[in-house]
């Protein structure tokens, strides 16, 4: 009876004739991250793994996003993150795999993927569904507003999309081509809104517009906001359905399991956004297709003009608020309007009924991402304010989560709870559980330490997946600290680890504390401790018990000067406020 249902859909797919099913499977979705699920507190940034399982039938889909930031192909399969989906993975699940914008950056090494070999990761991923009895759907990663394009025109000859392209031929499996499609809707649908695409899709967000950014950020053209993530998973939806009409490059078993996911696609109502101004010249959010109960933001940035409130259709006032997001898509077309001050009063506009809909948990959407098990971390270690403009997020590294050494406070000068002595071998490492709310690509890290000797204690420094090899030089005395420094270290919004790793025989230094140039990074599990904390902190090196404080010696909290760094215009660039809570 299978195998003639199967022949039934194959024959009902390939002439057109409409069949309905009631299958239930898992979406897996593997990338980077603009694909990957992020915290509610660094909302509005979002990945479209994160939105997508909005536009499926809840009922019958479960969407689960394994996206991890700073991943090429190569280094997502390294890290047994592909075993991992694999092996949750059932037959008549689905895979979608999107890489290539980490793959092409060859200015860092940890990810980077030669294009001759990017084929052959990206068919490792097909392997590993096709093993399961899974269906394979192959993504091209977004066009980044001409920041890092990985399609094959212009000045780049990193073809991710062309590569991705023909391996989904060579397997009869579909090809979702969202470059082209991201890339003619910015060009086409938003042509002359840069500001728009910039603004309101991608993460640049001024001061004051969203809680969790009160000084804004500035992403530039790499991750996006939610509404961006929202269209990018509203064209992987019409990328899929366009495939089903017009791929005929398909297997007869890719198409009919592509027959059963697009009649799981939810139906998609219009959204209009207009003002009752005539002459409107500034920013406002445009039409959008979303299903019924997906987030949605209205946003408007007057240029010059008063805004005064959003209404509905029926002229229910919703905002006094220029931003009014996260609310959730009615069930049937609708139109939004923002009032100015001198427009036209409203008028109601009839409108159809709602439809009747059953929304599942988050859309139907979750994730996953495999990490350890944080353990719960003293409060002392986590400070709240750590730093300045120059090194905002101050860490404490006196307790890893996982060590080969001691927590000691047996020296002079240290900052915080105390430090970590690693132990006297070539492989003592010290790992620390870390999260930023914020993403760069270039930050600056700095390393407090000290140690006696003549040798160098050189050491590898895992800073989520990109390793630096780091020279420690000697202070001169265990009791004097000195700093060194990682340039153009990528951070995700996401949990990482820090690893600290022995290169020589004699072991690391004792490691003080460590310090990045951005907002909002701290060790995982100190985000309650932080947001309990009132006032200001102090960075006053901690006191001996056992001896007095040599004379002098002051760590730079408030600008004075020290005499127990080896370095001190090193240490002039620590954080002039506070680090931690005494």
């Amino acid at each position: 009876m299978k195998r003639v249902f199967k022949y039934l859909l194959a024959a009902a797919v390939f002439t057109g004739v409409a069949v309905s099913d009631s299958t239930s499977f898992s979406i897996y979705v593997v990338g980077d991250s603009t694909v990957q699920t992020y915290k509610d507190n660094v909302y509005p940034q979002t990945g479209w793994g994160q939105v997508l399982g909005h536009f499926f039938d809840a009922s019958r889909v479960k969407v689960l996003n394994y996206a991890i930031g700073g991943r090429s192909s190569r280094t997502f399969i390294e890290e047994g993150r592909l075993d991992e989906v694999k092996g949750k993975l059932q037959k008549g699940d689905y895979l979608f795999v999107q890489f290539g914008h980490n793959d092409r950056d060859y200015s860092k090494a940890a990810r980077y993927v030669e294009p001759s070999k990017f084929s052959g990761f990206i068919q490792q991923y097909v392997d590993a569904g096709k093993g399961k009895g899974a269906n394979v759907v192959l993504v091209s990663p977004m066009n980044l507003n001409g920041s890092r394009n990985v399609f094959s025109t212009g000045s780049n000859n990193y073809d991710a999309r062309g590569m991705m392209q023909t391996v989904a031929k060579n397997n009869k499996i579909p090809f979702v081509d969202l470059n082209m499609k991201s890339y003619n809707t910015y060009n086409n649908t938003y042509k002359g809104m840069g500001d728009y695409v910039t603004r309101y899709l991608y993460k640049k967000l001024e001061k004051g517009e969203y809680p969790n950014f009160p000084d804004g950020v500035n992403d530039g053209t790499t991750h996006f906001q939610e509404m961006g993530s929202m269209g990018h998973a509203q064209m992987i939806c019409e990328e899929l359905a366009d495939n089903l009409k017009s791929n005929t490059n398909l297997s007869a078993d890719a198409k009919a399991a592509l027959t059963t996911l697009v009649s799981a696609i939810k139906k998609r109502y219009t959204i209009k956004v207009k003002t009752n101004l005539s002459n409107y010249n500034g920013l406002i959010t445009q039409t959008q297709y979303f299903p019924a109960g997906s987030p949605m933001t209205l946003r408007v940035t007057p240029n010059g003009q008063t805004f005064e409130k959003w209404v509905d259709d029926d002229c229910n006032e919703l905002s006094k608020n220029m931003i009014y997001y996260g609310f959730k898509t009615k069930a049937r077309d609708i139109t939004y309007t923002a009032m100015f001050k001198g427009g036209a009063a409203c008028t109601p506009i009839s409108h159809a009924s709602e439809d009747s809909y059953e929304e599942g948990p988050g859309g139907g959407s979750s994730s996953s991402s495999g990490e350890v098990e944080v353990k719960e971390l003293d409060e002392a270690l986590c400070s709240l304010k750590a730093g300045t403009d120059a090194w905002p997020s101050v860490i404490d590294m006196a307790e890893p989560e996982f060590g080969d050494g001691w927590t000691e406070k047996n020296h002079e000068g240290y900052t915080g709870g105390g430090f970590f002595n690693l132990d006297n071998s070539a492989y003592s490492k010290a790992t620390y559980m870390v999260t930023s709310d914020q993403s760069a690509e270039k930050a600056r890290v700095m390393i407090r330490y000290s140690f006696s000797g003549s040798a160098n204690r050189d050491m590898k420094v895992t800073v989520d997946n990109g390793t630096y090899d780091v020279t420690f030089k000697s202070t001169g005395s265990w009791d004097k600290w000195d700093t060194v420094y990682i340039d153009n270290v990528w951070v995700d919004a996401l949990d990482f680890k820090v690893i600290l790793q022995s290169a020589t025989a004699d072991g690391g230094p004792n490691i003080d504390m460590i310090a990045f140039d951005m907002k909002d990074v701290y060790r995982t599990g100190c985000k309650a401790a932080r947001e309990n904390q009132q006032g200001p902190v102090s960075i006053v090196p901690t006191k001996l018990a056992t001896k007095p404080r040599a004379k002098g010696i002051t760590v730079n909290a408030l600008g004075q000067k020290v005499q127990n760094v080896r370095n001190q215009s090193d240490l002039r660039n620590l954080p002039k406020g506070n680090y931690f809570r005494y």
